[in-house]
């Protein structure tokens, strides 16, 4: 008998609010603003197309302060769209919405193209001009870019063409993913109810205390993607051959150099990154024959890597969540706690699970006039609360780069989880400071080196898979077999026997998204978690006068290099020694763990 599900976290009301945006599809100003934006865009390509070579550093500005406010519109428009289609992805008007505004944003960079490239070509003297006016001083470093990464460009004609075809090419492929994995519903029976689940809500079965459980969701969620084989198969070979032919047409020298040139890291530094953390597999391996022992569990599987111990079985209302962040975030620092509340008050979240709602949890800022906004699928579970606090850091991260101007708001990728990951070990550090039970102390550990591994360990086999399959992508396309041969490999490497494998783990591969929507992005969660790691333990040598340096670190936004902007905090990212130190604290972490457990 199927039932109908009932409300228990009191966050099935929690939504968000656009009004800052639109007031609706019907609002004018939608049309309006797009409107707008073509007319502006058009102008600015007849006014300075040609000519950006012969103007003064004041004019150069001035076409700057232009075109910030082209790309100002549009974003507006595409947060509304990208925001009202992630909780209903089924919904018409907003798919309509969104494709009209790809399309839109074709026709903008087609317009604007020829800046980014007269600027790359422009000749050494005017460049040494333009770099060291004062005018240009919020500008120094997108110039420097724009004049480093120039010889990656392409003719103007080849760009447009580029920006056409990719609306019935990887975009196309890209949305048919979304939306087909987005409508999948799963009819699943627990202790004899049976209701109709979203992916979603089946990834959270990972956390059930029941093992029958966890391991019939996971088959069925899994076995979904294998019997769309062909269209999974399918869509990330195409994507990602699409992503290889453009790093060929620019003259990239490898797949992960396209990710390393835009984040500004060296190719060795991310090297360096992968090795260290494949080297400390083993710290994975151990943590997991630890939690079997915890689970008294003879055959563990991946199905339970997530598996809460007994002590960990508490819910949490949306109540809870919200007072336990707010708690975590005032006893460190007044605007964090101040920015968080604000989140809460002016309803800048969205946190219920519902059918055709997206899965997962992303915080969206699009330009530094709009506050953030938050989106979440609660469902009460601790990783729920970690992910409350994970998505407000990066809101405090955008509300703190909001001094900048729209081209160095979004903070550099590799340093766009700081806040996030440094928030979550704000609250996981209350939580453990407050707890006396060690039952329950070792439940919090045993959630954050999980939680860590999953950012960490996980998000490096993921970068390493990516790597393989690209490399392969180069000469030819790749099977369903041969792509979950691969995926099972990494597996593999990073648990070795410390679980069993599951066939339908094989199809992992195939739920990840980020692999397809921006290829080498997941490096970036490593990068970010070791180097918070690093930062956090920072903060506890040096106590409050580690904040304000952190703020400004976090307030920079992508107005420096990610070399100058962890100089801010006194790190140095090259230096091959700096990312053992996040290793070394992981340990700690799983050392106490260890302890816990041999005195129990």
């Amino acid at each position: 008998m199927v039932k109908k599900r009932e409300t228990t976290t009191g966050a099935e009301n929690i939504h968000w609010d656009l009004t800052d945006l639109f007031t609706g599809y019907d609002d004018p100003k939608i049309e309006t603003t797009l409107t707008e934006a073509q007319a502006n865009a058009l102008k600015f390509q007849e006014k300075y197309k040609g000519r950006l070579h012969t103007l003064q550093p004041s004019e150069l500005e001035q076409a700057y302060g232009e075109l910030i406010e082209i790309i100002n519109l549009i974003n507006l428009v595409g947060q509304f769209a990208g925001l009202k289609v992630a909780v209903n992805t089924a919904e018409e008007k907003a798919k309509a919405l969104e494709a009209r505004v790809q399309e839109v944003s074709s026709k903008l960079s087609n317009h604007l193209v020829f800046f980014h490239l007269e600027l790359g070509a422009l000749e050494d003297d005017i460049y040494k001009q333009f770099i060291s006016a004062p005018e240009l001083a919020d500008f120094r470093y997108r110039l420097q870019r724009t004049h480093e990464t120039a010889k990656y460009n392409l003719s103007e004609k080849e760009e447009q063409v580029l920006n056409l075809k990719a609306l019935t090419g990887a975009s196309a492929f890209n949305k048919l993913y979304g939306e087909l994995t987005a409508s999948f519903k799963f009819e699943f029976e627990i202790d004899g109810e049976t209701r109709t689940y979203t992916g979603a809500e089946m990834r959270s079965l990972r956390q059930h205390p029941q093992k029958d459980v966890r391991r019939r969701a996971m088959k069925l969620f899994f076995d979904r993607y294998a019997e769309h084989g062909i269209v999974m198969t399918h869509v990330f070979n195409h994507i990602l051959k699409d992503f290889n032919i453009d790093k060929e047409l620019r003259g990239y020298s490898s797949a992960i150099n396209v990710m390393n040139v835009g984040n500004d890291l060296n190719d060795r530094t991310v090297e360096t990154l992968m090795e260290a953390t494949t080297a400390s597999n083993p710290l994975v391996q151990r943590y997991y024959k630890l939690k079997a022992k915890l689970l008294n569990l003879e055959d563990m599987t991946l199905a339970d890597i997530y598996a809460p111990l007994p002590e960990s079985s508490k819910a949490y209302t949306w109540e809870d969540a919200k007072g336990l962040v707010l708690e975590a975030f005032e006893s460190f620092d007044g605007d964090f706690y101040r920015y968080a509340r604000e989140m809460f008050e002016h309803r800048r979240v969205d946190a219920p699970v519902v059918p055709g709602k997206r899965g997962g949890a992303f915080c969206s800022y699009s330009t530094p006039q709009v506050k953030p906004y938050v989106f979440l699928n609660f469902t009460g579970k601790v990783r729920d609360v970690a992910t409350l606090a994970h998505e407000f850091g990066h809101a405090i991260h955008g509300f703190l780069s909001g001094r900048q101007n729209l081209l160095n708001f979004h903070p550099i990728l590799p340093l766009a989880e700081t806040a996030s990951v440094f928030s979550e070990m704000v609250l996981t550090d209350k939580f453990l400071k407050q707890e006396t039970d060690k039952g329950v102390k070792k439940s919090l550990l045993t959630t954050k080196l999980e939680d860590i591994f999953s950012t960490s360990h996980r998000q490096n086999m993921f970068s390493r898979f990516e790597l393989k399959v690209h490399s392969i992508l180069s000469d030819r396309i790749i099977s369903a077999d041969e792509f979950c041969e691969l995926y099972r490999g990494e597996l593999e490497l990073m648990f070795g026997d410390a679980v069993q494998y599951p066939q339908e783990y094989n199809w992992e591969w195939s739920s990840i998204p980020h692999m397809i929507n921006v290829p080498f992005y997941v490096y970036a969660y490593n990068f970010a978690n070791l180097l918070v790691l690093a930062l956090y333990q920072q903060y506890l040598e040096e106590g409050r006068s580690f904040i304000p340096k952190f703020k400004e670190f976090l307030a920079l936004g992508s107005s420096a290099s990610p070399v100058e902007i962890a100089a801010t905090v006194g790190q140095d990212i090259a230096d091959p020694g700096f990312w053992q130190k996040g290793l070394n604290y992981i340990e700690s972490l799983l050392v106490q763990l260890e302890d816990l457990t041999d005195r129990a």
